[in-house]
């Protein structure tokens, strides 16, 4: 995206920084769903044009037509297989979007994306839990699945978009196979009988209506404490593309989100521009952790400002944003 890449070993700097504890997840900041294989065709363009600053979801639920799961499902382990055919065995593979696991569709999903010859997918994506028994289920199913095919389980992202999985959100982001929580405005909204208005599915609505200000806070208060990626909500405006790049500004500065969901692949770039640090902030905290490194990480002061351990963790963060492989 034009921006320099830090020069820093950050691999070495965490070991510094985070030697108390487990290092936080780390993922692009867009996550990009796609129910169609010409749609997921155009995600592969723009991925070769803007690099891997961004995940591809193949989606065989909310985003898939209805009536069609299995063949949904053999399209996402054919894609899955092309990819690694494009792009060889060590590069980021898309997430795959599952049905609720309480749906008879999730074991065909798991049984047809985790087979032994499928390439494992980068994440799968969990809708619709209702609780926090709902997760644990699904994790049991899928290493059980895996177990079968001899490969290891990808990380688990879970959908928080009802009132079951809200109450348990600290408990489902604490669970060690989970990587990332999203926020599923449209199912949240709808799940209140009218109570919320509609003006809440769309910005600024959904940054400013008490009850969806506290669903999202809520989310990434759980995320940051255990160390996993908020992920926030799509924007239905897909004919002003802008508008994703606006809500995605907005959801970082006041919400702590880290990552956010593109249904238009016009969304993306916008999306991607806004949850990346800009060239300033990178200068800043390439300077800042340079000046660490010559102190032996003890504390220094810069431009009469007290930099130590803390503030440190928050400039690697800066960096690591932009930092590869993912993961």
């Amino acid at each position: 995206m034009g921006q320099k890449k830090p020069t820093l070993d950050l691999g070495h700097i965490s070991t510094i920084l985070y030697s108390e504890g487990r290092l936080p997840s780390h993922l692009p900041v867009c996550d990009h769903y796609a129910g169609k294989p010409k749609f997921f065709e155009k995600a592969l363009n723009l991925q070769a044009e803007l690099g891997a600053c961004f995940d591809i979801t193949l989606d065989l639920e909310d985003g898939a037509e209805v009536g069609q799961p299995q063949e949904m499902a053999l399209w996402a382990a054919r894609s899955l297989g092309e990819y690694q055919t494009r792009h060889g065995p060590t590069a980021r593979r898309p997430g795959v979007r599952l049905h609720p696991v309480a749906d008879p569709h999730f074991h065909m999903d798991i049984q047809t994306v985790l087979q032994e010859t499928v390439p494992t997918p980068a994440f799968l994506m969990l809708p619709k839990p209702e609780k926090l028994a709902d997760v644990q289920l699904a994790l049991e199913l899928i290493a059980d699945q895996c177990n079968k095919a001899s490969k290891p389980a990808p990380p688990l992202h879970v959908l928080i978009e009802t009132h079951g999985a809200l109450a348990d959100v600290h408990a489902i982001a604490g669970l060690q196979a989970v990587e990332s929580l999203s926020f599923g405005l449209m199912d949240f909204v709808s799940g209140h009988r009218g109570a919320i208005p509609k003006g809440a599915l769309n910005s600024p609505g959904q940054f400013e209506t008490p009850l969806v200000r506290r669903a999202k806070l809520e989310i990434s208060a759980a995320c940051h404490r255990h160390g996993k990626v908020p992920s926030h909500n799509v924007s239905r405006q897909i004919f002003q593309p802008e508008q994703a790049g606006s809500d995605a500004a907005r959801a970082k500065k006041d919400f702590g989100y880290l990552r956010m969901w593109s249904i238009h692949p016009a969304q993306i770039v916008h999306i991607v521009s806004a949850l990346l640090p800009t060239a300033a902030e990178v200068d800043e905290a390439t300077l800042v952790l340079q000046e660490a490194e010559k102190a032996n990480w003890g504390p220094i002061q810069m431009r009469g400002e007290l930099h130590d351990r803390a503030s440190y963790r928050y400039f690697f963060e800066v960096l690591r944003s932009r930092a590869q492989p993912w993961g």
